[in-house]
């Protein structure tokens, strides 16, 4: 811990979410399958949990449901291009290649 005193200044640091290795084994690399992974603060954590991480849930299933049932895979065909931004980690390009089933 830290001892924070009275007029200190905090900065909350985003980048900084999810990289406890007390946490999370390896947490650099990018695992949907960590038993824990329930527990990353992507969408915030208790009251100050995102309103709208389960649409966000919801839009990615459909998504990923409606792209399987019309494609027989998805082959990634260059690098990602990141979001430049110290607020939150993303990407803004991921070129791919869909190959239609049958």
């Amino acid at each position: 811990g830290q001892t924070i005193r009275a007029g200190d200044k905090v900065v909350m640091w985003y980048v900084s979410g999810n990289r406890d290795e007390r946490m999370f084994d390896d947490p650099g690399a990018f695992r949907i399958e960590r038993e824990n992974v329930r527990k990353h603060i992507s969408f915030g954590f208790g009251i100050h949990r995102c309103m709208g991480n389960r649409l966000a849930e919801l839009q990615l299933r459909i998504l990923w449901e409606e792209i399987l049932a019309r494609f027989e895979r998805i082959e990634v065909v260059g690098p990602p291009v990141r979001t430049p931004s110290v607020f939150v980690k993303g990407y803004t390009e991921l070129p791919v290649r869909v190959v239609p089933k049958g």
